[in-house]
């Protein structure tokens, strides 16, 4: 509910001392100032005149006193006169060079007084403008399919209001017609004119202009009429033109009881405007599932009054959703006499991923319970409605997308396969903005890079695929996210090396192309800030923004982490109107003030608070909370927060840090200061709010910012006189002053905050123990008494050591090992002539397969194998046999890759393919028909990728990957051990071509892309474990394991230490430094700790050779 508002005897009082303070200024100040110049005029006068030539008795002070307060004087009579028509008319004052105080205090007395006024008026007023406006509006009428959709913003106007919405055209009139006259005119009272301008704030007018509420209105601008009931008339043909639905913006307070009283004149038929409304998009960007969830701003489409009263529980029922390019013709498809159970299970696909995994729980056959219970749903097809977004087949029992049923609502009515799309779009689930997503992913990307090393080899980290990590990969934009990065470290190198100070950076603005820095504007009554030329990389674009020089080189990543960041204040707002996003410095605004609601409060706090503790473009900070609970802490992995549990812990925190500050402000050896950053979303008083105020003005030397509630803080002045205020829980566009631009505010809801807990609990969670074959995976290699006799022996020291791991040159010309971005493997797998592929029926995860009893030989006899089926290649690109890799061949290799690890319904599988736009019924259509054609048939004529009536995509169980053939070989050489089960190992690192799934692997194949890189890793290991201990070792090829296995994960800490023991065994000591040199500037890079077993290997190595 909206927060309070100050009592009527506050108001009175504030409006009381306003008046007398005004009066005081304006009447009794030049009433005192003459009085004193006539005293002092003819003494001063004679004192001028003679300043030069005798002793100054005082009159001339006095006298240039006297003439400082008449200008001071003038100066605050002309900021009274400007302010008290700009607040009547509801415009800002303009900004006067100089007057900034006067004009700020002026405003705010004329504000206390006409406040009292205007409050009362809107009391009086607000039971009339629910129930006699009646102005001539130009009213926009409505299409009825328009009105029966889900009412939300367009996607490329941003801020347009619902077409069902009440609009007014500002006329051609002298006087020329202002917001207080308009609405005078319409609602009765001038005093409404902010209700019209916050409505239109930052819209876009018909000649280009955007709304600004302190700017003049012009002819022919269409302005929308918020909070304006549903029209209402005696007119007896009123009927007859008001057969399409109206709209209603829904108050404070009310319900949807309320609203069909006063709508549709029973209260009773509250359910059917429910049913007209369901999924309607509500002010914070959820959808309408609750008919007891209704919020402030929300649009309802009211049906006419006088449609039957009866609740419509019986809705068509859906169309199977059983893939579009296969309905049945009309003149075969027999619909059933009778439904079919929606118990019904399909026939179980033969894929591995067909079965859930061992670690997830299984969908159940039946449909899960929504929100309300609905009518049973029939099997029958229905062509003429076309099929919900989100819902599956009845009778497959096969899993939907993995989103709450709460955010899959059925639309009232498809209008386009577009606006389908979007309905199912994953974007919907999360307000937060790419940077804050990417921040996120990279999180959670080193939580589970950590939790791959610190498991024990042959384990399997606990990982599953969630649909809030694909909602993630949907917002975020890694590219950018690094781009930021450093570009921002380049200008502070840059810096650096010239002697040159930081600039001051007010913000900055990330588009779909480049980095934009925006510069505070420059004071011109003190002089304090000024414009400095761009420095490198970046160039001027226009005054106050400097934008990024793409032809000026960046630094490498190794390189940028060793420069400090330059500005760790930095956190993102929101989005800009054209979809960029806007971050705002901290360190210099010092103050943000968040207004709204205490649930929209505790949103934005936490997703600021979430990007801050896990920016990449910021270095260690300390962070403190309050009001945003402890859970989230100890499961960061950079430990920059810390939660408090009041205001006062952390107003003691801060002072202890201002003591510290200046016992040591005399040392020249003194490290700069952490940022320190308070986000509070607790309630805050206005003592509390002065305390703190009055400590920030003391830490005034140190990079101190808050993130507070508005409320509570009206009485704290000094420091939060600059704050800069935000009104937050509303997704309309702001104009913030401090960025000079409109945005909408991100956030973070409760639900989708817990589901990212969840995906960081999961990360903390122990390893599964190893399993089937992987149980001979060799442990770590600590003990190095057994190494002694290897490292004498002749054979231990090749002619040739491997060149990519020798130290025999200085340890500054070991190059660093290649990424697979760098120097991605070409060569082509061997052919699996005789490799049998898994048994159709094969689990979920591999590694559970009985080995084979045949150890004899390295080769299994392939008649279960169909070698003319296509492969799915996925241990690199994806790619497919027969499929070209131009054109559309890539997204047809990726649509294959997915329907044979995860076999979809049409609508998850048209998510899947392109989460932030999904694909359209036409596109998924055409493409299933091209991977259909390309994947041909088999000997049997029967399709690789079959007709089926079910609903679900699926492949034929003959389709081939190169992943199964991986874990086969695999899992068979550990079974034969080292004597004989090399050349499978060997074998089964040879398909590997580069990072699983490509450099970029999409949000689906998360889960699995962990799976693969844990096995590729153990494979390497034990490879080189083998091939270093065995009888006659060969550490050539236990550096090709090793660089392997480094080439697609270069984070896997266990295959550095067995690099060191590789060195360490042919006598390379400066291999052993170079290995260790080099995991140490990765760990750098990813700002994490060497594990204590990495440690604990070198200091033995070296300790021995020493």
């Amino acid at each position: 509910m909206p927060p309070s508002r100050p009592g009527t005897g506050r108001r009175l009082l504030r409006a009381l001392v306003s008046a007398a303070v005004l009066a005081a200024l304006v009447a009794g100040l030049p009433w005192l100032l003459y009085a004193t110049t006539t005293a002092v005029w003819a003494q001063g006068t004679d004192a001028l005149a003679h300043l030069l030539t005798r002793q100054d008795t005082g009159a001339a002070f006095m006298l240039a006193l006297c003439a400082i307060g008449w200008i001071a004087w003038a100066s605050f009579t002309l900021s009274v006169l400007l302010e008290i028509p700009a607040q009547l008319r509801g415009r800002r004052a303009p900004s006067l060079p100089g007057l900034r105080l006067s004009q700020r205090a002026a405003g705010t007395l004329v504000s206390g007084i006409l406040v009292l006024f205007a409050s009362s008026t809107l009391a009086s007023a607000t039971p009339a403008l629910t129930t006699t406006v009646t102005a001539t509006a130009t009213a926009e009428t409505a299409h009825p399919d328009a009105a029966a959709a889900p009412a939300e913003h367009s996607a490329q106007t941003t801020g347009t209001e619902r077409t069902a919405a009440r609009t007014y055209t500002v006329q051609d009139a002298r006087p020329a017609e202002s917001l207080w006259s308009i609405a005078e005119k319409l609602y009765g009272h001038g005093e409404l004119y902010t209700k019209i301008a916050d409505a239109n704030e930052g819209r876009r007018m018909a000649d280009g202009s955007v709304f600004r509420a302190d700017a003049p209105i012009h002819p022919g601008w269409i302005l929308t009429l918020p909070d304006a009931p549903a029209t209402r008339t005696d007119d007896p043909d009123a009927p007859s033109r008001q057969a399409g639905p109206a709209a209603y913006t829904v108050q404070g307070g009310d319900t949807l009881w309320k609203v069909a009283e006063e709508e549709l004149g029973d209260g009773e038929r509250y359910q059917e405007l429910f049913e007209a409304n369901r999924g309607a998009r509500q002010p914070d960007g959820s959808r309408l599932t609750d008919p007891d969830e209704i919020q402030a701003g929300l649009t309802l489409t009211i049906p006419h009054a006088t449609a039957p009263s009866e609740i419509s529980d019986t809705r068509t029922p859906p169309p199977t959703s059983q893939p579009a390019d296969e309905q049945p013709d009309a003149d075969t498809a027999t619909p059933p006499s009778t439904p079919i159970p929606a118990t019904t299970a399909p026939e179980s696909p033969a894929r591995p991923d067909s079965a859930p995994p061992a670690n997830t729980p299984k969908a159940p056959p039946t449909a899960a319970p929504t929100t309300r219970p609905t009518a049973p749903v029939t099997a029958a097809p229905a062509p003429s409605v076309p099929s919900q977004p989100g819902e599956t087949a009845p009778g497959t029992g096969a899993p939907a997308p993995e989103r709450p049923a709460a955010s899959i609502p059925p639309a009232p009515e498809e209008a386009t396969d577009r606006e389908d799309a979007d309905g199912i779009g994953i974007r919907d689930a999360a307000a937060i903005g790419m940077l804050a997503a990417g921040t996120l992913l990279a999180t959670l990307g080193l939580k589970r890079m950590l939790q791959r090393r610190r498991r024990r080899p042959g384990e399997l980290p606990a990982t599953t695929a969630t649909t809030a990590e694909q909602n993630l990969h949907a917002t975020a934009d890694p590219g950018s996210l690094e781009l930021l990065d450093l570009a921002l470290r380049a200008l502070a190198h840059h810096a650096t090396e010239h002697g040159l100070e930081l600039p001051a950076v007010a913000g900055a603005r990330i588009t779909d192309r480049t980095v934009e820095l925006l510069l505070p504007a420059p004071e011109t009554d003190d002089g304090d800030i000024t414009v400095a030329p761009a420095p490198i990389p970046f160039t001027e674009a226009d005054p106050g923004r400097w934008t990024l020089d793409r032809t000026q080189p960046l630094l490498d990543a190794d390189t940028a982490a060793g420069i400090p960041a330059p500005y760790p204040g930095l956190i993102t707002l929101g989005t800009d109107p054209d979809g960029n996003h806007l971050l705002i410095n901290l360190t210099l605004s010092r103050v943000l003030l968040l207004d709204g609601t205490p649930d929209a409060v505790r949103d934005t706090a936490r997703v600021l608070a979430l990007e801050a503790a896990t920016s990449t473009w910021s270095d260690h900070s300390e962070i403190i909370t309050v009001g945003l609970g402890d859970q989230l802490p100890p499961l960061l992995p950079k430990s920059r927060m810390r939660a408090v549990p009041h205001l006062k812990g952390a107003r003691t925190d801060l002072a202890e840090l201002l003591l510290e500050q200046r016992q040591t402000a005399d040392g020249d050896d003194a490290p700069d200061r952490l940022p320190w950053t308070l986000v509070c979303a607790a309630d805050i008083d206005e003592d509390e709010a002065r305390m703190l105020a009055d400590t920030l003005t003391a830490a005034r030397d140190l990079p101190v910012a808050l993130i507070v509630p508005a409320q509570g803080t009206s009485g704290a002045f000094g420091s939060f006189d600059e704050a800069v205020h935000l009104a937050v829980g509303t997704t309309r566009t702001q104009y913030v002053d401090a960025l000079d631009a409109d945005l909408v505010v991100q956030s973070l809801p409760e639900d989708d905050y817990e589901d990212f807990l969840d995906l960081l609990r999961q990360a903390e969670e122990p390893a599964q123990p190893a399993e089937g074959p992987w149980k001979q995976v060799p442990p770590r290699h600590i003990n190095l008494a057994a190494d002694d006799a290897a490292t004498t022996s002749p054979t231990a020291l090749p002619a040739a050591p491997f060149t990519a791991f020798t130290a025999s040159q200085p340890l500054t010309s070991v190059p660093p090992l290649p990424t697979p971005a760098t120097e991605p493997e070409t060569t082509p797998a061997p052919e699996p002539t005789a490799i049998a592929p898994p048994p159709p029926q094969a689990p979920e995860r591999s590694g559970t397969g009985e080995p084979d009893e045949d150890e004899s030989s390295t080769e299994e006899p392939a008649d279960t194998a169909d070698l003319h089926a296509p492969e799915i290649q996925i241990l690199g690109p994806i790619t497919v046999t027969g499929i070209a890799s131009t054109g559309h061949g890539p997204k047809l290799a990726l649509l294959a890759a997915y329907l044979y690890f995860k076999p979809s319904s049409p609508d998850a599988v048209r998510e899947a393919m392109d989460p932030r736009s999904p694909w359209t019924k036409p596109t998924l259509q055409t493409r299933i028909s091209q991977l259909r054609n390309q994947l041909g048939t088999d000997q049997d004529d029967a399709l690789y990728l079959p007709r089926d009536r079910t609903g679900i995509y699926k492949l034929s169980p003959r389709v081939r990957c190169d992943w199964d053939r991986f874990t086969t070989l695999a899992e068979r050489g550990l079974t034969k051990g080292p004597s004989t089960g090399i050349s499978d190992l060997e074998a089964a690192i040879a398909l590997v071509r580069g990072c699983p799934f490509g450099n970029t692997p999409p949000a689906w194949a998360a889960a699995r892309v962990q799976e693969i890189l844990v096995r590729i890793t153990d494979t390497a290991h034990t490879l080189a474990t083998w091939h270093r201990t065995g009888p006659r070792p060969d550490l050539d090829a236990a550096r090709r394991a090793v660089r392997r296995g480094l080439d697609i994960d270069d984070s896997a800490e266990l295959l550095y230490q067995d690099w060191m023991l590789i060195e360490d065994q042919a006598g390379n000591h400066n291999g052993v430094r170079a290995a260790y040199e080099t995991i140490l500037t990765i760990n750098r890079r990813l700002d994490v700790s060497t594990e204590p077993d990495t440690d604990a290997i070198y200091e033995r190595l070296t300790n021995r050779t020493a």
